[in-house]
């Protein structure tokens, strides 16, 4: 589960959305998205939310193990 960060760029790529646009829905900075892509900021529950449902995914792929 450390490295959910690297499912959520997993998750973007598949998608071909680009980290601008992601950050863009979030309504963060690229830079703070990227910083969670690579792990150094935490998502907050309320923008993990808002995560998924731009990725259109559920929680539980982010924080399952890798295929």
């Amino acid at each position: 589960m450390e490295n959910y960060h690297l499912r959520i760029k997993e998750f973007r790529l598949q998608k071909n959305l680009t980290s601008e646009y992601v950050a863009i829905q979030m309504e963060i900075s690229v830079k703070k998205y990227e910083n969670i892509e690579i792990g150094i900021v935490d998502l907050k529950l309320s923008k993990l939310d808002r995560l998924v449902k731009i990725l259109g995914i559920k929680k539980s792929e982010i924080f399952s193990l890798a295929n």
